[in-house]
């Protein structure tokens, strides 16, 4: 909705829009809000405050400490912390001066509250605003003269001191893939590929589509020719400006690519640097910021000025896809069935790399450009940007911040307590109480071996249920000592008041939009929903949220842990046997032959236990139970291994076959086919074990085939083992695991998953193989390992099976 008085000059507007990004600049001697994003019909805007003063909270008692700490205003407040007392407010001059205000109350005892909380996010969250908002006031158009370099002049509209809202928005980002090549050092720029869809990010409302974009822009000193969708500069510094050129002519609102923070900006940084380019990408004056990731295997975080950085590999692991591998190659391979334009064995690609642009400058562009179309593509094909614009309206972070459970539950939960006018305390503040150890779910002990007709089933999102049933919130938490008759008392004797509940009714809201989501087939939606409820638990049990009581935590699993035995206890008063039961599900033997009638019987127990347990759970706690168990599937066959090496059963770990699937194919849980560490050896044996236990076919003759053909040398491309450096090499003093064995011996910087083979030199990377495969090593450790248990059902022994004759004796 867009509507403006006047002239394109100064107009009365109002309008929908979408939050992109949220920060702020020091103007004069206060700071100013920035708001960037898009309105509905595909424009942008920037919205500036002045008006609000960074703050933060103390007990009332302390305020003349908050003036001599450097506070430049203390003021009485009408909120109160979560015990009821009184607070000040404390307001700082800008918000760099928060800290050290915060700091020094803090070495004189003094408890502070959202002292931690940034400047641009207090103001979306005292007006509970998550990603779509309205707003109203007066604008003037940004795009005043072509190339100005005055502020706001990359926006259609620049809104300054409106009023903002929450609204739901729905808006179509233009979204741009950008790739770099690098020599192997990455110490010098060679090309920038370019990619957006044809009517990529098309506005709503009749806007022009993006134009498609395919190209490379090239350093090439020789000035050759350039094939088609190739264009070539002189040196890193022109290729820099033209690069920043075509950003601000495409416009995009979300750069996108693999691996694009930790890499491809960062060395653009470096070499901009060097060439002194001031590499200006956003859509108003400002450099490009990057914060390096925290810890070795951790990502970073890139800011631009008006648009968005949304790294593909990180959007896919914030979905929770799974992906044996996240290089490009690897995840395009299996989302899109086509990989890294390279022919042959390239195991150095770097020096491939190098040559393709020396002496094949077409197949190097074509190279370059198919990075970036594959990021692109495997972006949108996942439909992993509509999810971060999805959860970020769910949670209020910006699209690039998704993934921050802490940070997302902390917005929501805040926001919260700001209509209650609570304050919560500063995160590692003296108020943030750290209680006992924190339990886990329960697990019962398998029933060894293979299993006809199990039922498997489970509680519908266990512990958010959990919370919506017994009111589990930090707000209404009672400690063990003080809950009354009048509390709701959970198994480990802690209470939470009965009165509305923030959490319990943030879940209340989020259910039923799930339902919702799930009966209209919006797949993103649902996830979405999903992924946040999940999360709810975990940061709860966090101590680096501000909310962390591990009580509340140990509350969610005991109930958890109860309700699981309960269960398991309802089936076998029916006479029927439990073989395995893991936080919510429950294996239950259906002893029965006729699979059509287990599977018609499964959803009528489901159905009686939930209304037994409803009203048990009404019975002894007086509240409306939410727990409902569901029958999730049926085994034709279900197979619970031993422990490796020791007589119990394995838990978390098992394989099977479901009725009704005509490929019968084995589902594999915890075991070594669904793990990265083993080999693609291992992974195919394991399959196909399974495949034959299941069917009552025969294994031996088969594994016997594998193991001579593992020695004849004819399964080397299934001897590849990969392993993620969970810090840098340099670190790994104590010990030397094999793959950090094998990344020392690369000639180039190491990747962060190594892959090696084991030699008979020992490991070694698998780009730079010296020696021959260690082959009995796979046999050993790889094969080996994986039978056992099957032949261990089936009564045989691995030795005599594949014909070891150093185990036999005979050599």
């Amino acid at each position: 909705m867009v509507s403006c008085t006047g002239e394109r000059t100064i107009a009365q507007m109002e309008a929908m829009g979408f939050i992109l990004q949220a920060s702020y600049r020091v103007q004069g001697n206060g700071p100013v809000v920035h708001l960037y994003g898009c309105l509905e019909n595909g424009e942008t805007f920037l919205v500036r405050d002045r008006r609000p003063r960074p703050h933060f909270y103390v007990p009332a008692a302390a305020a003349e400490l908050a003036r001599q700490a450097g506070a430049v205003a203390v003021q009485a407040s009408d909120r109160q912390t979560f015990r009821g007392e009184a607070v000040s407010r404390v307001e700082v001059a800008v918000p760099q001066d928060a800290p050290g205000v915060r700091d020094r109350l803090h070495a004189q005892g003094v408890v502070t509250y959202e002292a931690d909380v940034r400047f641009a996010v207090r103001y979306l969250i005292d007006r509970d605003i998550r990603g779509g908002c309205l707003i109203r006031g007066p604008a003037r158009p940004g795009r005043a003269s072509t190339g100005s370099a005055q502020a706001g002049s990359g926006f259609d509209w620049v809104f300054d001191e409106p009023e903002l809202s929450s609204a739901e928005v729905s808006v179509t980002p233009r979204v741009l893939a950008f790739d770099i090549e690098t020599d192997p050092s990455a110490t010098r720029l060679l090309a920038i590929s370019l990619y957006c869809a044809p009517g990529g990010g098309a506005g709503v409302a009749g806007t022009a589509p993006l134009e498609p974009v395919d190209e490379v822009l090239i350093v090439d000193p020789a000035a050759r020719e350039m094939p088609d969708g190739a264009f070539g500069f002189p040196d890193e510094h022109s290729l820099l400006e033209a690069f920043c050129q075509r950003v601000t002519a495409i416009d995009p609102d979300v750069f996108t690519g693999w691996n694009v923070i930790d890499f491809d900006f960062s060395v653009l940084a470096r070499v901009a640097a060097r060439v002194r380019h001031p590499l200006q990408l956003g859509r108003e004056p400002g450099a490009l910021r990057i914060r390096p990731a925290r810890g070795y295997f951790g990502s970073g975080n890139a800011s631009i000025p008006g648009r968005l950085v949304l790294d593909g590999i990180d959007l896919t692991r914030g979905a929770f896809l799974r992906f044996a591998e996240f290089s490009l190659d690897a995840v395009a391979r299996e989302v899109l069935g086509e990989g890294k334009a390279l022919e042959g064995d390239v195991r150095d690609r770097a020096a491939e790399i190098i040559e393709r642009y020396e002496q094949d400058l077409p197949g190097f562009a074509n190279y370059a450009r198919t990075d970036a179309r594959l990021a692109l593509q495997i972006v949108e094909r996942l439909d992993l940007v509509n999810l971060a614009f999805t959860r970020s309206a769910l949670t209020g972070m910006t699209p690039d911040r998704v993934a921050a459970s802490i940070a997302s539950f902390d917005f929501l939960y805040l926001a919260a307590l700001n209509k209650r006018r609570i304050v919560a305390p500063t995160v590692h503040s003296d108020d943030s109480r750290v209680f006992a150890a924190q339990a886990g779910g329960h697990v019962f002990e398998p029933v060894i071996g293979v299993h006809d007709l199990v039922w498997v089933f489970d509680f519908k999102s266990l512990y958010p249920s959990i919370m919506r049933t017994f009111n589990i919130d930090p707000l209404g938490f009672v400690a063990a000592a003080d809950v009354t008759p009048a509390d709701i008392r959970c198994v480990n004797d802690v209470g939470f008041r009965r009165e509305p509940a923030i959490l319990p009714g943030m879940l209340d809201t989020l259910f039923p939009r799930r339902e919702a989501a799930k009966r209209n087939d919006d797949g993103v939606a649902s996830q979405a929903i999903k992924i946040l409820m999940n999360s709810f638990y975990g940061v709860l049990g966090t101590p680096a949220c501000r909310f962390h009581n591990p009580e509340i935590a140990n509350a969610i699993t005991g109930q958890g842990r109860h309700f699981l035995q309960w269960s398991r206890d309802w089936f076998e008063r029916r006479g029927y046997v439990v073989l395995y039961g893991d936080t919510d599900s429950v294996f239950v033997s259906s002893a029965m032959a006729d699979s059509a009638a287990a599977q018609a019987l499964g959803p009528e127990l489901a159905l009686e236990l939930t209304a037994e347990l409803s009203e048990y759970v009404s019975g002894r706690w007086q509240v409306h139970s939410r727990l409902e168990l569901e029958f999730e599937k049926l085994y034709q066959k279900l197979f619970l291994p031993s422990v490796r090496h020791g007589a119990g059963g394995a838990r978390k770990r098992y394989a099977g076959v479901r009725v009704g699937d005509a490929a019968q194919k084995v589902e594999f849980v915890g075991m070594e086919v669904v793990r990265r560490d083993w080999t693609d050896l291992a992974k195919d044996v394991q399959r196909e074990l399974y495949a034959r236990l299941f069917a009552g076919e025969p294994v031996d003759r088969y594994l016997a085939e594998v193991v001579a053909r593992v020695r004849a040398g004819a399964l080397d491309a299934q001897l590849v083992y990969r392993k993620g450096l969970r810090k840098s090499l340099e670190s790994y003093t104590a010990n030397t695991p094999p793959h950090v064995a094998a990344a020392r011996k690369l000639s180039q910087p190491a990747p962060r998953v190594i892959a090696y083979v084991m030699t008979t030199a020992g490991p070694e990377p698998l780009a730079e193989i010296v020696h021959e495969p260690d082959r009995e090593h796979y046999v050993e450790k790889q094969v080996k390992p994986v039978a056992e248990p099957v032949l261990a059902t089936l009564g045989l022994d691995f030795a005599r099976v594949v014909g070891d004759d150093r185990q036999l004796g005979l050599f």
